[in-house]
């Protein structure tokens, strides 16, 4: 069995790779041509979290990554287990120390505005100034040219050191980060709303992908309320740990990113009110990131 360390990933997989491969996994998750069992999550009492997932997305691999973050003694960490379809028998170790999964999250949030948001968008919003938050900055930033970049944290010293580190300017407060903005990324820990309606312009798409486990939550119940249009990458799964387990009265509108992708629902149609994506990370897109690094090193 091969044991791939997180340089040689980091050396074959791009950000526009990553985006295509998360594009195409949510194209075959709408097309019902995946096997995605429910993820494995648990939190330890000390804040740490673990995150399972995995998929099958047809060809020669099976792909399972496990994935931590919050442990008091380390930032985020994980590898992913690559395994023949054939003969079930371990292929390979991606060692990639949790690197791939900042990778799709953040190709995930650029899909959805690439498909959602205006396509003159040039101001974003970056709420959260974690290690996630300088991936989903590079990620959008391969689809839009901004003109700014606006940081919000809770912890002052954190989003003075990530728009330093991003070239974005610190906000004070997530009104001043989110006025004017085109495209608003939430990604939080939180479990109390951070944003809320009244603070959104018309023509903007606000991707809350910090919700993944029952309890959390950015949005306030009026985002998720005045939205011309939600999204998720799957419904099901955000109504049981997104934003959309706190307003189960608007799942009967919510559809799944991959049909917007897809064609089979039509995605923003006009530039007045705001679109929102509800991100929780699946699987698929792990499978699809594990398929993609294996298909590099064989070139």
């Amino acid at each position: 069995m091969r044991v791939v360390e997180e340089a040689s990933i980091r050396a074959v997989v791009s950000v526009a790779e990553a985006r295509q491969a998360v594009h195409d996994a949510f194209c075959a998750l709408a097309d019902g041509t995946v096997l995605a069992p429910e993820e494995m999550a648990m939190k330890l009492e000390h804040g740490g979290e673990l995150h399972v997932k995995g998929a099958y997305l047809g060809g020669q691999f099976i792909a399972f990554k496990a994935a931590t973050g919050g442990f008091p003694g380390g930032g985020n960490s994980g590898f992913t287990s690559v395994i023949d379809g054939e003969t079930g028998a371990p292929v390979a170790i991606l060692r990639d120390g949790g690197w791939l999964t900042e990778m799709r999250t953040a190709a995930a949030s650029a899909v959805s505005a690439g498909a959602l948001a205006r396509p003159d968008s040039r101001r974003l919003a970056i709420l959260g100034g974690g290690y996630q938050a300088a991936f989903q900055v590079e990620a959008l930033r391969d689809v839009f040219a901004f003109e700014s970049v606006l940081v919000w944290s809770r912890t002052v010293e954190t989003a003075s050191r990530f728009a330093a580190a991003n070239q974005a300017k610190q906000a004070s407060s997530v009104a001043e980060a989110v006025a004017g903005a085109d495209i608003i990324i939430c990604c939080t820990p939180s479990h109390e709303p951070l944003l809320h309606a009244s603070m959104l312009d018309a023509g903007s798409h606000v991707i809350a992908m910090g919700a993944d486990m029952v309890g959390k939550r950015e949005l306030a119940p009026d985002v998720l309320e005045a939205a011309t249009l939600i999204t998720a990458d799957a419904v099901d799964v955000a109504s049981r740990v997104g934003e959309l387990q706190h307003a189960p009265d608007q799942l009967s509108r919510a559809i799944n990113l991959g049909d917007v992708l897809t064609g089979r629902s039509t995605g923003r149609n006009a530039a007045e009110g705001f679109t929102v994506t509800d991100l929780c990370g699946l699987g698929v897109q792990d499978a699809a990131m594990a398929q993609l690094v294996m298909s590099r090193l064989a070139d």
